[in-house]
């Protein structure tokens, strides 16, 4: 049977897409049969996670994805697929985000900081997931909150309740008008005399810089002059502090040279005797013993 160019145009276009399907699931079978592990990660929410949504670490490292998602009593069990070059602590979290604001949901794995630690999860292991916040959850609660009441009743208070409010803040007001009065009247004085102190003390300000600048612009020539008499006795002054550690003169010698520091412990010594005995026998200053 002799086939038209439009039937063979369809045949080819259709075992071309088989072929890519076929393709595609060898490669998916290929890329989940790698060196990996499997955890049961459990849920009481997936917020529309989905299968082979991918496993994140830090939000953008992709370190596998989910393979299997099935009721398991009262809660949701996840089997994820985790590549075996990523070794997770079994005190890591497991969260569901979204990429963006309306992307596609995964898995966010959080790895606490630690260290020397060994205790790694380990194929077949099981870990509780963190539940992801939803909208819906949010108006059920919101909904416990009203207490049965529809939202129109809910929303009817909120307004009388407000209305109530205003005019007990009227009542206020006009029963303490004259006291609202007196305090805004000293409130405003207060605030002008502020100002005008402040600007009293921004012209002093502005005045004691000016002179200031003028001072050290009229005595720069001095302020120079002392700089420098200051350098010149500081370079005499570490001269001196040489001299006396190197031993020289009579100061250097007295501080540095032990016989000279004795000579004079002898002489005081010597010289405090002698005054003892005068003090004792005075006649010793005019007489000498005889031999």
């Amino acid at each position: 049977m002799k086939l038209s160019n439009e039937a063979r145009v369809g045949l080819t276009v259709m075992v071309s897409f088989t072929i890519f399907l076929i393709l595609v699931g060898v490669l998916a079978r290929v890329n989940v049969a790698r060196s990996g592990y499997r955890l049961k990660v459990y849920y009481g929410f997936l917020n529309d996670l989905r299968i082979s949504a991918p496993v994140k670490i830090a939000g953008g490292i992709k370190i596998g994805q989910v393979e299997e998602i099935q009721q398991s009593a009262e809660k949701t069990e996840v089997t994820v697929w985790i590549d075996r070059k990523f070794k997770l602590l079994k005190t890591s979290k497991f969260a569901i985000f979204t990429t963006g604001i309306i992307g596609e949901k995964y898995i966010n794995v959080f790895v606490p900081p630690s260290m020397d630690v060994e205790d790694f999860l380990a194929d077949g292991d099981r870990v509780y997931g963190i539940d992801p916040p939803s909208f819906d959850q949010m108006m059920l609660t919101f909904q416990g909150f009203m207490q049965d009441k529809s939202g129109g009743q809910v929303l009817a208070e909120i307004f009388q309740n407000s209305n109530r409010f205003v005019a007990n803040l009227n009542k206020m007001v006009e029963e303490n008008r004259y006291d609202v009065k007196q305090s805004v009247t000293t409130s405003r004085a207060m605030i002008a005399n502020l100002s005008a102190q402040s600007r009293v003390l921004i012209d002093q300000l502005n005045m004691l810089t000016k002179n200031l600048a003028q001072l050290s612009e009229t005595n720069k020539e001095d302020v120079s002059i002392t700089l420098r008499n200051l350098s010149e006795v500081s370079t005499q002054l570490n001269k001196i502090i040489f001299r006396l550690e190197s031993g020289r003169g009579t100061m250097g010698k007295l501080l540095t040279d032990e016989e000279v520091y004795n000579n004079i412990k002898d002489a005081s010594i010597f010289a405090r005797d002698l005054f003892y005995n005068l003090k004792m026998d005075p006649s010793k200053l005019l007489f000498r013993p005889k031999q």
